[in-house]
């Protein structure tokens, strides 16, 4: 029974939430939800709001007009509120530093607390631009799906060369002749070549060459290729013959392979067996040209997948490098504070004085 009610006890106690009278009493529930019900504290019931027009994702504004508060999306609020953006857009301006082309904007400001000026100017299309995609560096390795038996190190290989700490099974504090173990998991590895024990300070190490089974280093992430207008290659450089290569253009959704039989992309399992028997070799992948690279560029994203293997410990297998040579779309870039002037004439007037030549966007 809620704490609001005093109860006299000598009578059975009557709830009945479906009315009001001297017998009876609500419970609990009905109580709370009768008081947020009748609160006085809901915006829209308030005698100076009309959100008779509300819309998803708009703003409160007062309105003088109206003398309430109202619904407005953002881009109507007038430019004194700092919330809006506009942009004025010049084709073809002739500017220099000796003679700036003059753009005015009207403007409504009282006290010029003015959002920055933005000028962007046009870059026509550049051909034959290289560039490098990844170096397989140390700070690459979170481009990748980690792997501990991968090492980065301007090159992507497998690991060979494994350091365990070794435990003391004796009480015998003298390194020389104490008794030490180290558990190893032998079926990680394709074979291991050789260990030896060495003493680094007080502890004593396991030093182990071994080969992993073969392993795919698969990219976590996309190339955005937005800026591309024709890609002219892929460039790979590595090293070994157990090299092979996949790609990927929908986030690592699905996988392909190019076939030099029917110069066609198939589909193809990430798998280590599939990717070896059927994956791209480094001579073929830098040898598919323009044509199927385009063909295969439909989401404006790529990104690749690499099998490792080694079958000696002797091998040389890694990939070295991935380079892009592309003609691009034309882009925007944000001009230099020296190559425009911005003036505020008066609270009503904004003045551009642009000192290049070319296509313009002005944000304001």
């Amino acid at each position: 029974m809620s704490k609001f009610f005093s109860i006299t006890l000598d009578r059975d106690v009557i709830l009945d939430d479906n009315q009001t009278n001297n017998d009876t009493g609500w419970s609990s529930q009905h109580i709370l939800d009768e008081i947020l019900s009748y609160r006085i504290t809901k915006f829209e019931s308030l005698d100076d709001v009309n959100v008779a027009n509300k819309q998803d994702k708009q703003v409160v504004v007062y309105s003088a007009d109206q003398q309430k508060f109202t619904t407005v999306d953002v881009q109507n609020i007038e430019n004194t509120t700092g919330l809006s953006l506009n942009q004025v857009s010049k084709m073809g301006v002739t500017g220099s530093t000796t003679t700036p082309y003059e753009v005015d904007i009207p403007i409504n400001t009282v006290d010029f607390k003015v959002p920055k000026v933005n000028v962007l100017k046009y870059l026509p299309v550049n051909d034959n631009i290289i560039k490098t995609l990844n170096n397989f560096s140390n700070s690459e390795s979170n481009d990748f799906q980690s792997d501990e038996m991968v090492t980065f190190d301007d090159t992507a290989h497998l690991q060979t060369n494994y350091n365990y700490s070794m435990t003391q099974t004796t009480d015998n504090t003298n390194l020389a002749t104490g008794e030490y173990e180290i558990e190893i998991d032998k079926s990680i590895f394709k074979e291991i070549d050789n260990m030896e024990e060495n003493i680094d300070g007080v502890n004593e190490i396991l030093t182990m060459s071994a080969i992993p089974f073969d392993r795919l280093l698969v990219a976590s992430g996309d190339k955005d290729l937005s800026y591309v207008q024709n890609i002219d290659y892929f460039k790979l450089t590595g090293t070994g013959n157990n090299l092979k290569v996949v790609v990927s253009v929908d986030s690592g959704v699905a996988w392909k392979t190019f076939s030099t039989d029917t110069n066609t992309w198939n589909n193809i399992n990430l798998t280590v067996n599939d990717v070896k028997e059927k994956g791209i070799d480094i001579t073929t992948f830098n040898a598919i040209n323009s044509t199927y690279w385009n063909l295969l560029n439909t989401n404006k994203k790529i990104r690749f997948a690499y099998l490792l293997s080694m079958d000696n410990i002797s091998d040389t297998e890694n990939v070295d490098n991935l380079d892009l040579q592309y003609d691009g779309q034309g882009e925007w870039m944000e001009a230099k504070d020296n190559e425009y002037d911005i003036i505020y004439k008066s609270n009503t007037l904004l003045e551009i004085l642009l000192k290049f030549s070319g296509d313009v966007k002005i944000n304001y």
